[in-house]
């Protein structure tokens, strides 16, 4: 049975912390309107969830090319935003780019946010939306990309569901291992200590094993992951290094296709970060558009 965070005045503080962290992002950052693609069919609706009378938010994006039933490649993306604040849709141009030119079904999912439910709910979330997809979704292959806190929910899910029915997975700047990134140090201005302690506080409740695969994937064997697995972080990022040992590992193990994809004097998103960075700024979309031909190439080759 899932666990909420019991009752305290510690949780109190991170609650009220995460209300104004929302407000302020939420502000800052309003929700863009509905990206305009004329060769892309944008649709918002809902899956089933486990609880009864309970929905999950999702945003398809099919090609305008494909029938209403075609089964097609698909991928099921998740938002970032550290598992605490709202953002479904905030990677529509990515979600509409990969469906108009790779010709896949894309399906940007929601999930709960934590400290309200901290793991596994939003994973959960995930989990539900993937195996409503696999039953009544027409597709050839079924793949998760998901940035920051997303790309972690993108791996978890991927390990849940196993090799056999995730055929790949694209990561950016995904946290693999919740304990080191909690203690990395860094420089990032998006991602201080204290930010990434309150993460960690607000999602994971106290007597949670942090070396849970679907929490920490860089705790997965080989054989739990996708035959095909992409990872890209910032080298300044603080979740980079964590990231680095957990896909240097998985290659001396023989993973057949493991890629990461490191980027010097860049932060979380790819942000250029330092005097030596300059003519970096287009390095995010360079990423995106790596990731969208690894993810292709996934889908036909048999490993």
């Amino acid at each position: 049975m899932n666990q909420h965070h019991p009752w305290s005045l510690h949780y109190l503080y991170i609650w009220a912390y995460t209300r104004l962290l929302r407000f302020l992002v939420l502000r800052r950052f309003p929700a863009s309107p509905p990206y305009e693609n004329p060769k892309v069919v944008r649709t918002e609706g809902t899956v089933p969830s486990r609880e009864k009378g309970r929905a999950i938010r999702v945003i398809q994006y099919r090609p305008l090319s494909a029938a209403p039933e075609e089964a097609l490649p698909i991928l099921i993306n998740f938002h970032g935003a550290g598992f605490i604040i709202p953002r479904l849709g905030a990677e529509q141009e990515f979600c509409s780019m990969v469906a108009e030119r790779l010709g896949w079904l894309v399906i940007d999912c929601d999930y709960r946010k934590a400290p309200e439910y901290p793991f596994p709910w939003g994973l959960e979330d995930a989990e539900d939306a993937a195996l409503h997809i696999l039953e009544h979704i027409p597709h050839k292959t079924i793949s998760t990309s998901g940035f920051s806190s997303g790309g972690s929910i993108a791996l978890g899910l991927a390990i849940v569901l196993g090799p056999d029915r995730i055929r790949s997975t694209a990561a950016f700047y995904p946290s693999t291992n919740i304990d080191a990134d909690t203690h990395a140090q860094s420089i990032d201005p998006p991602l201080p200590p204290s930010f990434l302690r309150h993460i960690r506080a607000c999602y994971v409740v106290p007597g949670t094993s942090i070396t849970d695969p679907r929490i920490s994937p860089a705790y997965a064997s080989k054989e739990e992951l996708p035959r095909h697995l992409w990872l890209g972080a910032g080298a300044v990022d603080p979740l980079h290094d964590a990231a680095k040992v957990f896909m240097e590992r998985i290659q001396k193990e023989g993973h057949p296709d493991a890629v990461f994809r490191s980027i010097g004097h860049t932060g979380h998103g790819f942000v250029p970060l330092g005097p030596e960075s300059a003519g970096l700024q287009g390095k995010a979309k360079e990423m995106r558009e790596e990731a969208m031909a690894f993810l292709q190439r996934s889908v036909q080759q048999d490993l």
